[in-house]
Formats: structure tokens, sequence, C-alpha cells
């Protein structure tokens, strides 16, 4: 039978571990999340690799988390194994926010000078952790305490500081944070169809987008039933707007956005 509790010091968080290849050839800090490489080798092929082969998060892999460095391993041109704590562990994530314990929960990042860094929050489940200690890493970033989320996987958050404007390339799922940008002209996306009935997607902005706005296009989707939305626009700070797919893009929520 399975056995999860704790052999060995007191204080030692309750962990899940598994050993995996590590691709990059980049340092690792501990706690930085890594993303299984679910498309290694040839699609056609039966290939278990797809499971024990990582990767640092992009907005490609960010459905597949798998796990956070046990450890800090430095770099290596060829790749290297690596422990990792798996989903339901107790254990330190690398985090760049402010947490308090037991108080919402950070989300691994996609993408990014910060990508496998807990900076901001997504959706619940696997790529997103609770926090277990008040700890203030905003300014920063450092290990802090948390519970890795088990279930269905979180997507992972990005935060988009462009300000470039027109179209932009955003995850597909997941959660997208806004920073506060003076924007050359509105940023635009157009949602893609999602991959599997339940994927949910959520816009964010963590600060007031000036000059221009962000106008996501989300053609014939239902607002309350009756109300056919093809764009949210996205302006000030705290603007939310949140779709599910169920074989078409439903509205879930929206916070102070205009739609039409």
């Amino acid at each position: 039978m399975s056995d999860r509790s704790i052999n060995a010091y007191q204080k030692k968080g309750n962990t899940l571990s598994a050993w995996v290849w590590f691709e990059g050839t980049t340092a690792l800090l501990e706690g930085q999340g890594v993303c299984y490489n679910f498309d290694y080798g040839t699609a056609t092929d039966a290939d278990g690799r797809r499971s024990n082969r990582v990767e640092v998060p992009t907005i490609l892999n960010a459905p597949y988390f798998a796990g956070v460095a046990a450890r800090a391993y430095s770099a290596k041109s060829t790749g290297q194994l690596i422990e990792i704590y798996l989903p339901g562990s107790l254990c330190n994530v690398l985090a760049k926010k402010s947490l308090t314990i037991g108080v919402g929960r950070v989300t691994c990042q996609a993408g990014g000078t910060l990508a496998g860094y807990f900076t901001a929050e997504g959706f619940e489940g696997q790529g997103s952790a609770v926090p277990l200690q008040t700890v203030d890493r905003s300014t920063t970033a450092g290990l802090a305490l948390t519970r890795l989320e088990e279930g269905l996987q979180s997507g992972l958050q990005e935060v988009l500081t462009t300000t470039a404007g027109g179209a932009t390339t955003m995850m597909v799922g997941g959660v997208t944070h806004f920073a506060t940008a003076t924007n050359a002209s509105s940023v635009t996306f157009t949602m893609a169809n999602g991959t599997k009935i339940g994927q949910k997607k959520r816009f964010v902005c963590d600060g007031a987008q000036t000059t221009n706005s962000i106008v996501i296009t989300v053609s014939g989707i239902q607002v309350d039933g009756s109300t056919a939305l093809n764009t949210a626009t996205l302006t000030e700070s705290a603007d939310e707007f949140t779709v599910e797919w169920v074989g078409d893009w439903y509205c879930r929520g929206t916070v102070a956005v205009s739609y039409s």
C-alpha cells in the first residue's frame, strides 16, 4: 500500500519526488518550476519519455506542469538528471510575490525572464501553490513554503509588459496578466479554439493600460445566454475577463470589462 507519511525530521515538509531529465542547458534554482516535454520525439510513436523529460515553462508546454526543482542545479551543456517535487508536496517554491499564509494562491510563470518562478495568481490545480508561509518576496525573488496543488492542470500564467501594441501572442489557456503599460496602439488577441472541454482562459489587468487598451476577440460566444460577444476590452487595473471551452468559448465572468 502507498504511504505518504513523513519519514524524517518533523519539520521537514511531506514531499513526493521524482527524478527526471532536464533538457535545458541553463542553471535551475531551488523551487523553480518545470514542465514535461509533452511532444518529445515522433508524434505517432508511443514514447514514455514525454513523462520523464522536462523543460523550463513556456506558453507551449504550460498545460503540462511537472513540479519544482528540489535543489539548485548548475548549468550543464548536455542537460542533466534532476530531482523534482511533484504536485501534492509541501515544499519551497521560487516566488517573486508577497505571500500570506493560507491566503490565495501563487502560480508558476510561463515564458519571460522569470519562467518557472511563482509570480502571480493563476487557476487552481497543478502548477499553482497555496502559501504556507507569510513572506514578502515582491522585491527580491526567494524561497517560500507552499503546498503544491493537485488536480487538473492550471495552465500556468504569463505576465505581459508589451508596449508595442498590435497583434500579440498569448497563451491559449491559463491566465494572462497585463502589467501597467503605455501601449503605442491597442494590444489585440484573437482566441483560437480550445483543445479540450473545460479548458479555461482568463485575462487580468494588474495595472492600468494608459493611452490604448487590450482588445480580446472571441467571435459569437454568449455572455448571459443571449448576448453574442465579439470583443472584450480591458483598460483599467483589476479589469478581468474569463472564458471556458465547452465546444465553443463561453463567458464565465467579467469585471469592469466593456464588450460588444
